[in-house]
């Protein structure tokens, strides 16, 4: 297997640390709507769109983290794509409620990762094309340096 930069790695993690707690928390949300732990048919509805948006973010989060390691350049567009969401989500949490440690924290994780993502090693780790499934053929950087 080629090494990958630990920018690439961290990014990765951080997606999958990322997806797996939304993934929880939309599950969460899934199951008090579906429970009936929240009253109101508003309230309810709000649940479960929100539960099945938040774990659907959380999924594709972790499908990012995949394609990344994988050396897949739609990893790391759909891994910007969603950090970016989560930070205008942030963002919007943040100016409706203000400031509070969580939403400072999730800033701090959605920026970590977005860095990662755009570290000059990451990128380059991607510039390459991926060689076809069960070619054989390695990528030019996997190589032997000849003489």
């Amino acid at each position: 297997m080629t090494a990958r930069p630990i920018p690439l790695i961290l990014a990765a993690g951080l997606l999958i640390l990322i997806g797996l707690s939304g993934m929880a928390v939309g599950g969460q949300l899934l199951g008090a709507a579906g429970n009936g732990d929240v009253s109101g048919v508003d309230i309810r509805g709000a649940a479960l769109g929100l539960g099945t948006t938040i774990a659907a973010y959380g999924f594709l989060s972790v499908v990012a983290a995949v394609g990344l390691l994988t050396l897949r350049r739609w990893g790391w567009r759909l891994g910007v794509l969603l950090i970016l969401l989560g930070l205008v989500a942030l963002g919007s949490a943040a100016a409706a409620g203000g400031l509070d440690p969580i939403i400072g924290f999730g800033a701090v994780l959605w920026g970590a990762t977005l860095a990662c993502l755009f570290a000059s090693e990451t990128r380059r780790a991607l510039a390459s094309p991926a060689p076809a499934p069960g070619s054989g053929e390695r990528r030019e950087r996997d190589q032997p340096e000849r003489d």
